[in-house]
């Protein structure tokens, strides 16, 4: 578990801060809420976690997805009976997490079935849909800012007075920062139209699905690597 803020941890994925790993946050308020759930698995640690940082099953209140790829609502069933939470997600991304819609599944010779099972998830109905620009109440208000691309409804969320910006999957900092996998994301050009958005948006640290967070000049980085993007 690492400190981000005093009210803000994050979960490292099980693998460290690869692509095969996937960060799981925590915002503490009055009550708790979890944004993003990892792999399929995790229950375990996230229960001692949630104990550890103070608080009970019973205490938590909300789960924000960012989008509904498995690695980030992997633990989303369970978590959701044992908490009773409100899941939180984009409009655009509740019929993939609902189970309406299938997900995404890219064209891997020979191994497409594996992909199909490796993907596959409980579908769930989403109990508040969020839009871009919406605001929630926790930690004095968070911004919800719609980043589609990856997946059609990817958001990142902006915790106003840490200066915090939580992105999902929009940009991977594992060696570096980086686009995310193009096998999985659905419109790359619509992708870096995102990320030029979130280039403009004010923050001080920014946090990643996959890698660690940046805690220093973070907006300064965000803006160069989108400059990158624009020579290509």
């Amino acid at each position: 578990m690492r400190e981000i803020k005093s009210d803000i941890y994050m979960l490292e994925g099980l693998w460290g801060t690869g692509v095969f790993s996937a960060n799981i946050y925590f915002l503490l308020d009055s009550r708790l809420t979890i944004i993003d759930t990892g792999y399929k698995g995790k229950i375990s640690r996230i229960c001692r976690e949630i104990n550890r940082l103070g608080y009970s099953l019973s205490d938590v209140e909300n789960i924000i997805l960012t989008h509904h790829h498995i690695d980030h609502t992997g633990n989303l069933y369970k978590l959701k009976q044992l908490t009773g939470a409100n899941i939180i997600a984009h409009a655009d991304e509740s019929p993939y997490i609902e189970g309406e819609l299938p997900h995404f599944c890219p064209q891997v010779p020979g191994k497409k079935q594996f992909i199909k099972y490796f993907l596959s998830t409980c579908p769930l109905p989403v109990d508040i849909r969020v839009k871009d620009g919406d605001i929630l109440s926790m930690l004095g208000g968070v911004i919800v800012i719609h980043t589609p691309g990856h997946t059609p409804g990817s958001i990142s969320l902006l915790i106003q007075r840490n200066g915090v910006l939580i992105i999902g999957d929009l940009l991977a900092n594992t060696l570096g920062l980086s686009l995310p996998s193009k096998a999985f994301t659905v419109d790359i050009k619509q992708e870096i139209d995102s990320i030029n958005k979130i280039a403009g948006v004010d923050f001080n640290i920014i946090c990643f699905g996959h890698g660690s967070p940046i805690i220093k000049n973070a907006n300064e980085k965000v803006n160069n690597f989108a400059q990158r993007l624009k020579k290509r």
